[in-house]
């Protein structure tokens, strides 16, 4: 009897270590199937906001620089501004001689005197029918043609003291002092650096993108300067036949000290939504047709994930990121493969990392 139990113990301990053994060996193997499987990197789906930007090249000009030149001919008395001096409107910049002027003006003046004297007395004369019409008529004339003779010269005279026509900073000086000027002659450049703008030219490709008011970062790549954020304040109508682009401007506060003809680099925002379906640009995969599709997980086994090819319209794409439309398939907070999708089939399971 008690052989019969010890070998029946025997027995039952013999099929329960061969059973766990079995068991182990089955999880082994699942483990080493599982771990066959392709390894890839995934992302989801988002709903957020995305932008495209644009970035060119620019110019940073002045609304207000001019070339003051000279009106009129004589010497230049005085130079009353040097290179960076600041200036208000009105301000004397250069005077020239002007005394011959005075002199032919003072002449004018003692003319005009005797013509205005010579009028009055023909006058009284036509009251008391002892003149004529003509004899009235030819002293009025006299005294017209004095005095625009006599207004002709003021404004020469006053066009020999050259003044600012708006605030600014003398940016050259051109004129010296005992230089014979004459007309169109370049006497200085007056500029104002406190009304300044950003001026690019755009490819035509980008046209329907910009508009008027579009934001717009001011990038400084040779200055140590903070980049200034904007908005375009005007966009060209007219595409240039020779390199096909178009203008655009907008205004920046010259608080840094900026420079007419700085080289800027702009970034402008050409398309811009606030909630949209977005994706990682490298989980965007083609197919023998060159049509967009991602790969789709949804949990399979254990530890490993399904695929599903998903054809996609790809809106716009940058900086890594691509702006999808959404559909019955795609949906915020769905799992895709972002990398390691080389070689997946429609029929494997993956395991991500």
């Amino acid at each position: 009897m008690k052989k019969t139990i010890l070998f029946g113990t025997l027995l039952f301990t013999l099929f329960s270590c061969a059973e766990e053994e079995a068991t182990v060996t089955k999880k082994d193997t699942a483990k080493k199937q599982t771990s066959a499987l392709p390894l890839v990197q995934t992302a989801k789906i988002e709903n957020t906001s995305f932008s495209h930007k644009i970035s060119i090249q620019g110019n940073i000009e002045t609304t207000q620089d001019i070339l003051i030149n000279a009106e009129m001919s004589g010497m230049i008395q005085d130079v009353a501004v040097s290179a960076g001096k600041m200036v208000k409107e009105g301000s004397v910049l250069l005077r020239m001689d002007a005394a011959i002027l005075s002199a032919n003006i003072q002449e004018l003046e003692s003319q005009l005197e005797f013509a205005e004297y010579m009028l009055e007395q023909q006058n009284k004369l036509f009251e008391q029918n002892l003149g004529s019409e003509f004899d009235q008529r030819s002293a009025k004339n006299q005294v017209n043609s004095l005095e625009a003779k006599l207004n002709t010269l003021e404004i020469q005279r006053s066009k020999m003291v050259v003044r600012a026509p708006f605030d600014g900073t003398i940016d050259q000086v051109y004129a010296k002092k005992g230089q014979l000027a004459g007309p169109q002659m370049p006497l200085m450049r007056l500029v104002n650096m406190a009304k300044t703008e950003v001026v690019a030219s755009v490819s035509e490709k980008h046209f329907k993108g910009i508009k008027k008011g579009s934001s717009l970062t001011v990038n400084f790549p040779n200055y140590k300067l903070n980049p200034i954020s904007t908005i375009i304040s005007s966009v060209g109508s007219y595409i240039e036949p020779t390199n096909r682009t178009f203008s655009i401007r907008a205004n920046v506060n010259n608080n840094a000290g900026l420079m007419p003809n700085m080289l800027v680099e702009l970034d402008i925002i050409d398309f811009q939504v606030d909630s949209g379906l977005v994706i990682p640009s490298k989980s965007i995969l083609k197919n023998a047709k060159s049509k967009d599709y991602i790969w789709v997980l949804k949990p399979s086994k254990k530890d490993s994930y399904s695929v599903k090819q998903v054809f996609i319209n790809k809106l716009k794409a940058f900086d890594g990121k691509a702006l999808i439309e959404q559909n019955e398939d795609i949906k915020e907070g769905a799992l895709i493969i972002e990398g390691g999708a080389r070689g997946i089939t429609k029929k494997d399971l993956v395991r991500i990392k």
